[in-house]
């Protein structure tokens, strides 16, 4: 009677490591794979099935080299899903005979999870100062963390008791010198009473069907009387008498900056101020003020002493 050889089986384990486990929604997703046998096998040529969580198929990565332990293959790289969440795919290794050894199909889940983009809102160009009631203009700019198109992407402006007052939309085209930013100016109204206040910007929530965790910023609102008086700045080099144009005047919290005259204006309410008179290469100057009419001020600057060398 003729003899029948029976049938060798072998053991098949894999494992995949998924980088980054946390990805932004629609980013790549980089997948190696390593896959070893029991006894030992060379799969070079063979390859890892990626199924997603409905089992379709997400894509094959090649077993590449062996190193008479282990097979591993080169990189995959997929799209990860748009829904945030978390998700398990799968990774098989298909029933394959080697040598006359029968190696059964062999899996292992794929773990990661989906996150909505970041995004980072800025405001700034808002006035120093506002009289109650009045309108001012100011800058919103928002920045995703993956460089998404942000065109028409929406944010809302809100006052210190939640309130939505104003809404926008970005720009098509990004602010000049930068990668992803996108800049819309707005026109609010100040709040009616004195005071400081703090307000938000907060957007976008979805751009282009993928999802962005809304991002914020809080920016101050100071809210001053209607100014009755100007305080006439004028300001000189104290040793040659001449004009200093471009110095910084500040009557906290309103602020002016000199003329090629070395003259500025500043609209104030009534009150006691310190007036304080800054320029490059210059000591500042300071000058407790009592503003009760129209009035000149006149600041003379000494030039800043320069260190000795040793």
């Amino acid at each position: 009677m003729a003899s029948q050889s029976a049938e060798t089986r072998g053991h098949t384990t894999c494992a995949v490591e998924v980088s980054p486990d946390i990805v932004d929604a629609g980013a790549e997703l980089t997948l190696r794979g390593k896959v070893s046998c029991s006894p030992g096998c060379d799969l070079r040529g063979h390859a890892l099935l990626v199924k997603d969580q409905a089992g379709a198929d997400a894509g094959r990565a090649e077993l590449t080299t062996f190193d008479g332990k282990t097979n591993e293959t080169t990189e995959l790289v997929v799209t990860a899903p748009v829904e945030p969440g978390g998700y398990t795919w799968l990774a098989v290794c298909p029933a394959v005979v080697k040598e006359g050894v029968s190696y059964m199909e062999a899996s292992t889940p794929i773990s990661f999870t989906v996150k909505p983009h970041t995004t980072s809102v800025l405001a700034w160009d808002i006035p120093s100062a506002i009289v109650a009631g009045e309108r001012f203009r100011m800058k919103v700019g928002v920045k995703c963390s993956n460089e998404c198109h942000l065109t028409n992407g929406d944010f809302g402006i809100y006052d210190h008791e939640g309130t939505q007052v104003a809404t926008g939309a970005l720009p098509g085209d990004r602010w000049p010198g930068t990668t992803g930013l996108y800049v819309a100016e707005v026109e609010l109204e100040a709040p009616a009473a004195e005071g400081l206040y703090t307000w938000s910007v907060k957007g976008v929530r979805s751009v282009v069907g993928i999802p962005h965790a809304e991002g914020s910023v809080s920016f101050g609102v100071r809210v001053v009387s209607h100014p009755e008086y100007v305080v006439t700045v004028e300001t000189v080099d104290k040793a040659s008498q001449t004009p200093l144009s471009g110095a910084r005047v500040i009557m906290h919290p309103y602020k002016a900056v000199t003329d090629e005259r070395g003259v500025a204006e500043v609209r104030v309410a009534k009150g006691a101020y310190k007036l304080f008179v800054s320029q490059t290469t210059y000591l500042t100057f300071g000058l407790p003020v009592e503003v009760t009419a129209d009035m000149t001020a006149r600041a003379e600057l000494d030039v800043e002493p320069v260190p000795e060398r040793n």
